[in-house]
């Protein structure tokens, strides 16, 4: 097994494990005083702390274990892929886009926060909007499929259609998002995008939300 040291460096907590470690290294330091003691135990704490925290991290071929970052690659396709298991065969035309959709954002997604890191958070949360509504397209095509009244149908299909485009618009957003960091990084940057990024989050929540309450 290998360390997956891409999500590694990314999560906030690798930062504030490092600099809680160094503090309290320190810490002990001055209370005990220059001796060996305090030099080897010390440096055995914090190396069993930061060890645990790492091999959190180790990546294997058969399992990924990284199914909380949905920035990395493999853990979202993984996701995405669990959805698939719930569509029935006869919807897989209906899906197909929708997946393409999702896992194309993605890519946009990573692609900026690669450029912009202090995105990571709201990139993260607008990845996790996007397996819901890829869930939420799941589950509308497994009832559309089991209800039998026309009128019941009717209403299935525009809650489904309603989760479909808002995934669609979420791919175009995210695309567009995306170029606009790269052209940015060729100037001093763009404040809006942050704003951008919750606009998005707000909408796709709202789609959600909808869904729950009917």
């Amino acid at each position: 097994m290998s360390i997956n040291w891409s999500t590694l460096s990314r999560q906030p907590q690798t930062y504030l494990l490092i600099v809680g470690t160094a503090l309290g290294y320190g810490l002990l330091l001055l209370l005990a005083g220059n001796r060996p003691v305090a030099w080897i135990g010390g440096g055995a704490v914090a190396t069993v702390m930061a060890g645990s925290w790492v091999t959190g991290y180790r990546t294997s071929s058969a399992q990924p274990n990284t199914d909380h970052d949905l920035l990395d690659a493999t853990s979202f396709q993984h996701r995405i892929e669990a959805i698939q298991t719930q569509v029935p065969r006869a919807s897989y035309r209906t899906w197909q886009p929708v997946k393409d959709w999702a896992v194309e954002s993605q890519t946009f997604a990573a692609r900026i926060c690669d450029r912009e890191p202090t995105l990571h958070t709201e990139l993260l949360e607008a990845l996790y909007t996007v397996v819901n509504l890829a869930q939420q397209v799941a589950e509308g095509l497994q009832v559309q499929s089991q209800i039998q009244t026309p009128r019941y149908q009717q209403l299935a299909k525009q809650q489904l259609q309603q989760s479909c485009d808002r995934m669609q618009q979420t791919h175009q957003q995210l695309q567009q998002l995306q170029d606009q960091v790269t052209l940015a990084s060729l100037s001093q940057g763009d404040a809006s995008l942050p704003q951008r990024l919750e606009t998005l989050i707000a909408a796709n929540k709202e789609i959600l939300d909808n869904s729950e309450t009917r």
